[in-house]
């Protein structure tokens, strides 16, 4: 057994799964992740080395432009509260702990962006997922960024070229749409959906991926991610 090989992969594991500190205090003036305001952890987070493959977005947004206050929407699912995390790797910036205010809609949260427009973080490259466990299981709550599109994101994030020979959307076991991806890609691979005539309920996205990490054998990996959707949300 080569164990300098086992203590090296073991290292590179250990550093996927750290779990996230919570955020410090810090100079509000800085745009160090800190806490603001008392309502949330905001700030550029000093650069974590991460591989691996992980489910980084279930949002909609056609926003160019922050406004100001940036709105984020979060449909309501049963009585918890969601968990919910911006990020957009561009910059290394994170946006987590919201203090959440019921509505409505569900629950929302208004931004100020002055750290977004410091850091020059353009709209686009904002990530965003929301979750509450369901059974044990996490169900993902599609996050409106400003302005909601007709359309959805899926944004997985992979460290190794990765090919998605299977990427479904299925609905009561029925699968209702299917973008396969054969060319190589690493970093943000982005999926897009128009649920805007679809009814309302629990979705699943089922996608098999095919990584080739360098100078090893290419891994295939199958996720099941369960996501709650309804049409009003995408007008």
């Amino acid at each position: 057994m080569n164990y300098q090989l086992l203590l090296t992969s073991l290292f590179i594991y250990s550093l996927t799964i750290l779990p996230v500190q919570a955020c410090p205090s810090g100079n509000p003036e800085s745009t160090d992740y800190i806490r603001r305001d008392q309502n949330r952890c905001e700030g550029i987070q000093p650069r974590d080395i991460t591989s691996g493959f992980r489910l980084i977005s279930v949002a909609t947004s056609s926003i160019s432009s922050y406004p100001n206050p940036l709105t984020l929407l979060i449909p309501r699912l049963g009585k918890d509260t969601p968990e919910v995390e911006i990020e957009s790797l561009e910059k290394n910036y994170l946006l987590n702990d919201l203090s959440l205010i019921p509505s409505s809609y569900g629950f929302t949260f208004h931004l100020k962006p002055n750290i977004l427009n410091q850091v020059q973080i353009t709209p686009n490259t904002l990530r965003a997922l929301a979750s509450v466990n369901v059974d044990s299981q996490p169900v993902y709550l599609p996050v409106t960024i400003g302005k909601p599109a007709k359309k959805y994101q899926f944004v997985f994030y992979s460290s190794y070229r990765t090919k998605f020979p299977t990427f479904e959307i299925r609905h009561n076991g029925k699968i209702i749409y299917t973008e396969p991806r054969d060319i190589d890609d690493d970093g943000e691979i982005v999926f897009t959906w128009d649920g805007s005539q679809a009814p309302a309920g629990r979705y699943e996205v089922h996608i098999i991926a095919e990584q080739e990490p360098i100078n090893e054998q290419p891994e295939k990996i199958e996720r099941h991610f369960y996501f709650e959707h309804n049409p009003n949300w995408l007008k």
